[in-house]
């Protein structure tokens, strides 16, 4: 029964979860201290990798993981240390697929695969060394793609795929003009991976265009304002693109916009402070984006954000409990309602240790029926019902002769994120009415982040 009341509270959240305001929170201020460094979203694991880049005086080899909630470096040794590499997730062969890089010895040509506990040396050859190029894992496809980048001064224009073995090149597919400090993500909803961005030789561009696997078709709609090195990523939940500023006529922004498919929209000028090469992902099974670092007009930022439905959670009574001595239902604040923990409620003035409680979605309605709905048909006289009941019968454990507790566990799932849980108890009382059942008050959790 209380698998049925979380699959309706999903599908009410799944709905509810497409139109939530999404906002930047600030989840960590001691991350990797990093600018110009590579990030994938490892969705088997769920981890956001990091490697590379450079702190205020050192260019860096090192990896990274973030869970959502700690920073843990994982490895030291692997590929040679460098800025302007990039990293895809390969979801079919559950690899993080890194190409390219700069140091001031030169550009690297190198491909590489971390399995989430060591690196892999997997190629030589393929696109000519660079740096400052764009990478997009097509999962449909499963393929690597990779546009552009700059070496030794000259700015590429080239196509290549990576199927998890080789490199393939598409030396004439006609597109996007060769540019450098862009970004592309895949648009799985539509099956195409998109570009944005980046500085040509005419200068720093705002053209959008979309890859299907042979042929670059440009997206013509106004949006962004000409950028370099600034950020995307794919939110899949939303079916949103989410670009994060970069450097923009020279200055660093702050600005958020989301690419639907058909036209851009800015979402917020609020949140990070204004940066360039930063990294950003989108963690799929927290449904959040999450941007690192960056480089900041007073240095390298260590910083690390989300983006996301970010709300509290809550809890207060509601109603009035039966009988001659009501029991009392109420939050226990030490376990709020919170997606990836155990909610807990506390039952007192209990009558006898015979008691449960009922879960519900609603606490206005009950079918047909609107709430409260009194109990006096029932033997009840003087209670009523306060929620919607779909799920009762659920198990207390009792802490003393007169007082229990119930326990909720809710899933990790940021659908839930917003939703309500509607609650009341119920106890066995012989002779407090024909019924011998009297009930609680009513208590509305209200799941948060």
């Amino acid at each position: 029964m209380k698998a049925f009341l979380v699959g309706s509270v999903m599908t009410l959240a799944g709905v509810a979860a497409c139109c939530a305001q999404q906002t930047w929170h600030q989840v960590s201020f001691l991350g990797p201290t990093r600018a110009q460094h590579a990030m994938a979203y490892d969705s088997v694991r769920g981890k956001t990798v990091l490697f590379s880049g450079q702190n205020a005086t050192t260019v860096l080899a090192d990896t990274w993981e973030w869970d959502g909630s700690t920073w843990n470096q994982v490895a030291s040794s692997g590929p040679p240390a460098r800025v302007a590499s990039r990293m895809v997730f390969d979801s079919q062969c559950q690899r993080v697929v890194l190409f390219g890089g700069h140091t001031t010895n030169g550009d690297f040509q190198d491909t590489w695969e971390w399995d989430g506990t060591a690196w892999h040396l997997r190629a030589t050859t393929g696109p000519v060394a660079r740096f400052l190029h764009a990478m997009a894992f097509d999962s449909t496809r499963g393929v690597t793609v990779l546009f552009g980048g700059v070496t030794a001064g000259v700015r590429l224009g080239d196509t290549w795929e990576w199927n998890g073995t080789a490199w393939t090149p598409f030396l004439f597919a006609a597109g996007p003009v060769a540019r450098h400090g862009h970004a592309m993500v895949f648009d799985s909803h539509v099956g195409r991976t998109v570009l944005f961005g980046g500085s040509g030789s005419a200068g720093d561009l705002n053209d959008l265009w979309q890859w299907d696997g042979t042929n670059w078709m440009a997206s013509i709609a106004s949006g962004p304002s000409p950028r370099i090195e600034h950020t995307l990523a794919y939110d899949s939940n939303r079916r949103r693109t989410v670009l994060f500023s970069g450097n923009v006529g020279g200055a660093f922004g702050t600005d958020t916009w989301e690419w639907d498919g058909t036209s851009w929209g800015v979402v917020d000028f609020t949140g990070p402070a204004p940066r360039a090469n930063a990294a950003m992902v989108y963690d799929s099974q927290r449904w959040v984006t999450v941007l690192v670092g960056g480089e900041a007009v007073n240095g390298v930022l260590t910083d690390t954000w989300e983006r996301g439905t970010f709300l509290p959670s809550g809890a207060s009574s509601f109603g009035a409990g039966c009988g001659p001595s009501a029991p009392s239902l109420s939050p226990i604040a030490s376990s709020p309602p919170r997606i990836n923990s155990t909610a807990r409620a506390a039952l007192t003035n209990l009558p006898s240790s015979l008691a449960f409680v009922a879960l519900g979605l609603s606490n206005t309605t009950f079918g047909s029926f609107p709430l409260p709905v009194t109990l006096a048909s029932v033997g009840m006289p003087g209670c009523n019902l306060w929620q919607s009941a779909e799920v009762v019968g659920e198990a207390v454990t009792l802490t003393g002769p007169t007082s229990a507790t119930f326990a909720f566990a809710i899933p990790n799932n940021p659908a839930f994120v917003g939703m309500h849980l509607y609650l009341q108890g119920w106890a066995w009382a012989p002779g407090a009415n024909p019924a011998n059942i009297i009930v609680s008050n009513g208590l509305d959790w209200q799941i948060g982040y």
